[in-house]
């Protein structure tokens, strides 16, 4: 973690991507947010992103996991979200190609 870390604090961009199971992230993204509260104070000015996908069809669902990633953001000087893709709809492996959140998240990146 110490190096996911290292990189973190030296990045200007972090985008956060997780499935969205019981309307929430999943665990190991949310252990790596967890870790870095010995040194979340230097995860400064920092752009944001998120990508989030999930069975359920409605974008609605997935705002309870949006706002988790805004509370962290809360913690963090400087932090500015810059977009958000909903890949919904996609339940079994592979649906989620060739949908539009991969149109948007593939135009998101080239904006970064």
């Amino acid at each position: 973690m110490a190096s996911t870390l290292e990189k973190m604090i030296a990045a200007d961009t972090i985008v956060l991507a997780t499935p969205v199971y019981f309307y929430t992230m999943c665990a190991q993204l949310k252990t790596v947010i967890d870790r870095t509260v010995a040194r979340y104070t230097e995860v400064t000015n920092k752009e944001f992103y998120f990508i989030l996908t999930a069975a359920d069809s409605r974008k609605e669902t997935l705002e309870r996991t949006v706002e988790e990633f805004r509370g962290f953001l809360d913690c963090l000087d400087g932090s500015r979200e810059k977009g958000i893709v909903y890949g919904t709809g996609a339940w079994g492996i592979g649906e989620i190609e060739g949908s539009s959140a991969m149109k948007e998240a593939y135009e998101m990146g080239k904006g970064v």
